[in-house]
């Protein structure tokens, strides 16, 4: 029952999360902008974070340790630093993606986590913890053990069905950026073979290919995305583009896959050079 409580705060929390997410970007851009990382209205960071802030305090509470605001605050910061980092991390290695990124912002760490988001989240801290959280244990007062697991069962299902759908989406998009790699390099192999082995005119010609090779091949790719995987990747794109105003499409798309360029690996035949 103790598990299927505290998936229910994760629930309850990631749903306020992608509450204010959504509200905060919605106003600031002037249109509405889903922010949920999965199809549902959840942001599981926030869950995560709140849930853990939860098990802490009662922890200390059933120990008779008592804490002061200024110890919630940097405890709030810490963690949240090491969660915001951690998640960032793991999610960029398995989808190759970004869900944010700070790099814009002052006294960031590798564009994960940045000093003035890190202070917000200490003072989110304290709202949860002296604010928030009472309301929660409030509200959900009623709840008997029985309808814990109910509601946590229903809850793990629904989640667990919409994580495997935007994995498998997104698992798409990687193959096309695998396919991009080994198409460009195919490609690049045939260039360098044809033209001179002058530096400058090959860096100016590498270059030039590598635009106009670019918008094809990745245009082609888009078009024939699955309804799914276009959806899944559009709320990528929007998510980490720091101005807001990013719109997937065949040509946008290619500002979002600068952090995924093909490695330029040109194996020519040497048979031909010792040929010649």
């Amino acid at each position: 029952m103790l598990l299927c409580r505290w998936l229910v705060y994760f629930v309850i929390y990631s749903f306020l999360g992608w509450v204010y997410e959504t509200i905060v970007c919605t106003v600031k851009w002037k249109r509405w902008e889903n922010r949920g990382f999965l199809y549902g209205p959840v942001c599981p960071i926030y869950g995560i974070g709140a849930v853990g802030s939860m098990i802490v305090t009662e922890h200390m509470a059933y120990a008779g340790v008592t804490y002061t605001w200024w110890e919630v605050f940097f405890f709030s910061m810490l963690a949240s630093a090491i969660l915001e980092f951690t998640t960032h991390w793991v999610l960029e290695k398995l989808f190759h993606a970004k869900w944010w990124d700070y790099s814009y912002m002052p006294l960031n760490i590798q564009g994960r986590i940045c000093l003035p988001f890190t202070i917000a989240f200490g003072l989110a801290g304290l709202l949860i913890v002296y604010v928030i959280n009472p309301f929660v244990y409030r509200i959900t007062a009623w709840i008997d053990p029985f309808g814990y697991e109910l509601i946590g069962l229903i809850s793990m299902m629904i989640i667990g069905m919409d994580i495997a759908l935007t994995a498998s989406a997104l698992a798409h998009f990687n193959v096309y950026i695998s396919d991009a790699q080994e198409a460009w390099n195919r490609h690049m192999e045939q260039v360098v073979d044809s033209m001179e082995e002058r530096s400058a005119q090959m860096k100016l010609r590498v270059a030039e290919e590598k635009e106009r090779f670019s918008r094809e091949f990745i245009s082609a790719r888009v078009t024939s995305m699955t309804p799914m995987a276009k959806n899944a990747v559009g709320r990528i794109v929007a998510y980490a583009h720091p101005n807001g105003n990013f719109r997937f499409g065949r040509t946008r798309i290619l500002e979002f896959l600068k952090d995924h360029k093909p490695e330029i690996r040109i194996v020519r035949d040497r048979s031909k050079s010792d040929e010649q």
